[in-house]
Parts: C-alpha cells; sequence; structure tokens
C-alpha cells in the first residue's frame, strides 16, 4: 500500500496481499495490529472492530500466542451465522430456507450423486443401519445426528461452495429450531426407510428414482412443518 493512501477496509487487504500469497503457495498471515492499522490508516481500535466481524464470518481466525491468518473461501459460516440469526429474529425464515434447501437439493442430486465413492456409499449404509437400530431399539432413539451426517455426505462432493454452504447451513437452523424433537416414530421410520432406498437407487445408477424418492423425502417433512404453522 502507497504511503498517505486513504484509509481502506481490512477486506481489501485481504483480497489484494491474498492473491499474492496464494500464488506464492503460502498461508496469509497478517502483521501485527499495530503494524497493519498504521499501514491502514486505521485507528488500532477500528481494526479490531474489522478482525472481529471477519472472524465471525469465518475470513480470518485468531490464533492465541500465533497471530490472524486468513482462512480458504468459506461461504459455510457466514450463511450459518446469518440463517441462526434470521430465525431466532422470526420462526417463519427457517420455512423459506427449507424450501431454498429443497431447490438446491433437486437441481444438484444428480450430479451430486453421481460424484459419490464407494467409500461414501459404505458410510452411508453404516449411517442407515445405525439409525435403524436406534429406532428399532429399547428404548427409541432418535437419530437426528446420523439425519445430518447422511446428507451432508450425499451433497459432500458438490464442487460449489455456495450451495454446499447453505445446505450445511440449513442443518444448523434445522438442530436449532428442534425439528427432531417433536414427531413420531412412524415418521422416523418412513423417512429412513427412504434413505435406504435412496442409497439403492444410487448404487444402481438409478439416479431418476432416487431424485424421485428425495420428493417423497420432502414432502414428510414438508407436512409436518405445515402442521406446525
Amino acid at each position: 500500500m502507497a504511503q498517505n493512501a486513504l484509509p481502506y477496509s481490512i477486506f481489501e487487504y485481504i483480497i489484494e496481499e491474498g492473491c499474492i500469497a496464494r500464488e506464492q503457495g503460502k498461508e496469509l498471515k497478517l502483521p501485527p495490529m499495530d503494524e497493519l492499522a498504521e499501514s491502514l490508516g486505521v485507528s488500532r481500535g477500528k481494526l479490531r472492530e474489522e478482525l472481529i466481524a471477519i472472524q465471525a464470518y469465518g475470513i480470518a481466525e485468531m490464533r492465541p500466542g500465533d497471530g490472524t491468518y486468513v482462512r480458504p473461501f468459506d461461504f459455510y459460516t457466514a450463511t450459518k451465522t446469518l440463517a441462526l440469526y434470521a430465525i431466532e429474529c422470526d420462526r417463519k425464515h427457517f420455512d423459506q430456507l427449507y424450501e431454498v434447501r429443497i431447490q438446491l437439493e433437486f437441481a444438484f442430486w444428480e450430479r451430486a450423486a453421481r460424484s459419490l465413492i464407494k467409500e461414501d456409499i459404505d458410510r452411508l449404509e453404516r449411517i442407515i443401519a445405525g439409525a435403524e437400530k436406534k429406532l428399532n431399539g429399547t428404548p427409541v432413539e432418535i437419530p437426528h445426528t446420523e439425519h445430518r451426517e447422511f446428507h451432508t455426505i450425499i451433497f459432500s462432493r458438490l464442487d460449489n461452495e455456495f450451495a454446499s454452504g447453505i445446505l450445511k447451513a440449513y442443518w444448523d437452523a434445522y438442530e436449532a429450531v428442534g425439528l427432531h424433537r417433536y414427531f413420531e416414530l412412524s415418521y422416523y421410520q418412513s423417512m429412513w426407510d427412504s434413505h435406504r432406498k435412496m442409497v439403492d437407487a444410487i448404487v444402481e445408477g438409478r439416479y431418476e428414482d432416487g431424485k424421485e424418492i428425495l420428493t417423497h423425502h420432502f414432502t414428510l417433512l414438508g407436512d409436518r412443518l405445515q402442521g406446525k404453522r
């Protein structure tokens, strides 16, 4: 940055210096706060505020005793923060996020399913077996953690940071509103039956059939959401 230049945001500094660091194959570590504040032409207090903000959005990571580092692009952290805030303000925002999630999973289903490897399929089958064991046990356990993991794996190799970020943020929202606590056992049994059918369809290369099963899967939760409005 040229001397006597007007103050500019830490975002601009990160973009400019980060590009240089990536070209050199290095991780960008920010200078000490006093040095960086002077370089940017801002007060130490103003810089601290900006650093706290970019850390909240997943842009930087403050490592005690080591310094502040710029993180790789991560749309999920920012989306999660805003989604949880929105839902805390008004529950209807979860329903809207759920609608977005449906459209994304429909749009990317075949692309995501085709990208899965054997290791992913094996994990999905283990998750299903574990979930069914919980549902058939005494006492019954609700496999809500497995539910998130199942869908996360399905879309884990999707090469789209924006779609992946929103889908991951949805599951944080799902847990925040506590949906896994309220439904009858038959709902969970039907849900995991559809999960098993999805995996069978993927293994057999029946991607359109898998998408139809996904449609039924969304209907199950959609009915419950409407019942709670």
